[in-house]
């Protein structure tokens, strides 16, 4: 027989562990699972709140109707739609979870991709919060390896993947049917562009979407009996990606769950050091009419991905350190609200931001450091602060408060959301959407 291709052999080494390992979850690997459903949860609520969103969802309305009820909304529509839109809202304002190593966001096309099993009724958490850990160990190992070229961007790649093991393993598929899911995955994967987020086109954010949308597929196709070839993964990797900077293979053993970080912004993760500054000196500046020069000073990575000046579009805002800071000096938040009207175009946030000088210092911000160093000048005083790990970091993990208080903020607080984030936190409750709640 022929030698298999070298990430199949990776992965069925992965799956000999993982399939067994998430039938009991360790206690810390269930309550990152759990918060992974509250965290995207609450960030698809936020996101399906924008004006694009409801018009795009009002067109979806029309032809794709079904029984997926969508959170905080009264649309229900077809299941791939709805895993679709979901994904489409998760990302929308930047605040939902990622993995650094993996440079993405592993969790978001698989909690997409298993919203719409909530409808029947079918399963319980507890089966819910192992399929999503199993979905994201997929997702989060083939994306730390796989290494898109320059120009592409990596949300419409490999989490998929992720949301296809996550399905096979919710229905009860074995090992073996997963792998050959990511095989159909990896037949037909976009090329996504990272062109939109340069030029600050929201488009960008569909691409999680398709992802969590043809993870479903796939699953499905092989659950159906469709046959799938095999190799398809590294043929991918050769042919689209970059296989010379491919990353380190992480193999079985490990919950890369626990590496996942919480945003306690909404905003790309490099703008949330120079904002937590922000939020903190505010304090000490009696008004912003008074600055009269800031500087902000940040690790290179960061002035490399979000160097955008006077952002024209939200997107652009979003990859912005400057208008990160001077939102939050000026409202003392960075919350979806500051990137809608009226806030987005508040006169003082724009003075402030034309007034920012953002610099990059190597040697401050060494080996890997993430953070930031602020200096706001008023008159004849100059204030400063530094900035160091926020919440969400690696050895900085949010409080139950933080991530409930972060929950309520972003669902303005819905009581039938609420009363779900109780089943979703009590595993042998049943695996149901919320009602509609308050919400309009």
């Amino acid at each position: 027989m022929p030698t298999p291709p070298p990430l199949a052999t990776r992965l069925e080494e992965l799956g000999a562990w993982l399939w067994p390992a998430s039938g009991a979850l360790p206690p810390k690997v269930l309550a990152r699972a759990q918060r992974l459903w509250l965290d995207t949860v609450a960030c698809a609520y936020a996101g399906l709140r924008s004006p694009e969103l409801e018009r795009w969802l009002a067109l979806q309305a029309h032809g794709d109707a079904g029984r997926t009820l969508l959170p905080g909304t009264g649309l229900q529509l077809a299941a791939g739609t709805a895993t679709t839109a979901f994904a489409l809202a998760a990302c929308w304002d930047e605040a939902c979870e990622g993995l650094a190593l993996a440079h993405g966001r592993p969790g978001v096309p698989v909690v997409a991709a298993l919203w719409p099993l909530l409808a029947g009724g079918a399963h319980d958490w507890q089966a819910m919060l192992r399929a999503t850990a199993a979905g994201y160990e997929v997702a989060a190992r083939l994306g730390a390896h796989l290494r898109i070229r320059p120009g592409m961007h990596v949300d419409g790649t490999w989490g998929a993947f992720g949301a296809a093991a996550a399905l096979v393993h919710l229905r009860g598929g074995d090992w073996p049917e997963a792998q050959r899911a990511l095989e159909a995955c990896a037949t037909q994967l976009p090329f996504s562009l990272y062109r939109p987020v340069r030029e600050g086109a929201n488009v960008r954010n569909l691409y999680l979407g398709h992802s969590a949308w043809l993870g479903r597929q796939a699953a499905q196709a092989v659950q159906a009996g469709l046959d799938t070839p095999q190799g398809a993964l590294d043929d991918f990797a050769s042919l689209a990606l970059d296989p010379a900077q491919a990353g380190e293979w992480i193999g079985p053993g490990e919950w890369l769950l626990l590496r996942s970080y919480w945003k306690p912004f909404a905003a790309v993760r490099h703008v949330h050091y120079g904002a937590q500054a922000a939020r903190r000196l505010r304090s000490q500046v009696p008004d912003p009419a008074s600055i009269d020069a800031i500087r902000l000073t940040v690790y290179p990575e960061a002035l490399q991905y979000c160097g955008n000046r006077a952002p024209a579009t939200v997107l652009a805002a979003q990859f912005s350190l400057s208008f990160g800071v001077a939102a939050a000096l000026v409202h003392g938040d960075l919350s979806p609200a500051e990137f809608r009207a009226p806030r987005f175009g508040d006169e003082r946030v724009r003075r402030l931001e034309q007034l920012i000088e953002v610099v990059a210092d190597a040697d401050a911000f060494a080996a890997g450091a993430r953070g930031a160093r602020l200096e706001v000048r008023c008159g004849l005083e100059t204030l400063r602060i530094a900035q160091g790990p926020v919440a969400g970091d690696a050895g900085c993990e949010p409080t139950p408060e933080q991530v409930r208080a972060k929950f309520d903020q972003f669902t303005g607080s819905d009581q039938a959301l609420a009363h779900w984030a109780q089943q979703v936190q009590a595993p042998g409750a049943r695996a149901t959407p919320p009602t509609k709640g308050t919400a309009t």
